[in-house]
């Protein structure tokens, strides 16, 4: 192998390190430790996750920071978690800005609550999304002609008008559901869910869009 391309693939190898800190938390008799990990990629220099382990087995991870874009366009999600009694709670937030005309997109909140036994069992109690994303999934003729945005995502700001409007709106939340894991929230109970994950991340947001101004230099904002 020449030596170029060695080096080449020893670059790509740890082209991703571990930069972050453990906290160990007993919940229910068990000790978890929360473990934060910064992403160093060739794409991004900054995604942080975080890494949750029973003994040395790792349970889950959860995004804390993504960033994703072009010349015209950000895109980020923000992550956070809380311990209560027996539950631990993460929170995830998606905003955007772009240049270009279409969707601003994604935008959304997620709440997921997971509860911890007396075995230290982790266990999915309860899961609730609103998101306005993009999705390749459900039903093809709901796809619009690019095949990357579904037809139902705008009902979800515009109320459906017929009985075809109401089946793109369930088709779009029907897929998302299965994309994400969770229930689909609306009305009264998606304003609860921001609330909730506003407060939560309230900082982290100032911190990432607090200068997203709309204008010229950040086009349309949703945040």
């Amino acid at each position: 192998m020449k030596l170029e391309t060695l080096i080449i693939l020893i670059f790509i190898t740890f082209s991703t390190f571990v930069l972050g800190q453990t906290v160990k938390i007993e919940i229910n008799r068990t000790f978890f430790s929360f473990k934060q990990v910064k992403l160093d990629t060739i794409e991004s220099a900054e995604n942080e996750i975080l890494e949750l382990y029973r003994n040395d087995k790792k349970l889950l991870t959860h995004t804390l920071f993504k960033e994703d874009g072009d010349c015209s366009s950000i895109h980020i999600q923000l992550g956070n978690y809380k311990v209560e009694g027996n539950k631990i709670i993460f929170y995830s937030y998606w905003a955007a800005t772009d240049r270009m005309p279409g969707s601003i997109l994604p935008f959304g909140f997620r709440e997921q609550i997971y509860s911890v036994d007396s075995l230290g069992t982790l266990k999915l109690t309860e899961s609730k999304i609103y998101i306005e994303n993009y999705t390749t999934s459900g039903t093809p003729n709901f796809l619009e002609e690019n095949g990357w945005r579904h037809k139902g995502l705008k009902h979800l700001t515009e109320h459906p008008k017929n009985d075809y409007e109401q089946r793109l709106l369930n088709d779009y939340i029907l897929n998302i559901e299965k994309e994400y894991n969770a229930e689909f929230v609306l009305n009264e109970e998606k304003n609860v869910l921001e609330k909730k994950v506003r407060e939560s991340l309230k900082e982290k947001i100032e911190k990432y869009t607090g200068n997203w101004t709309e204008g010229e230099v950040y086009g349309r904002v949703r945040k």
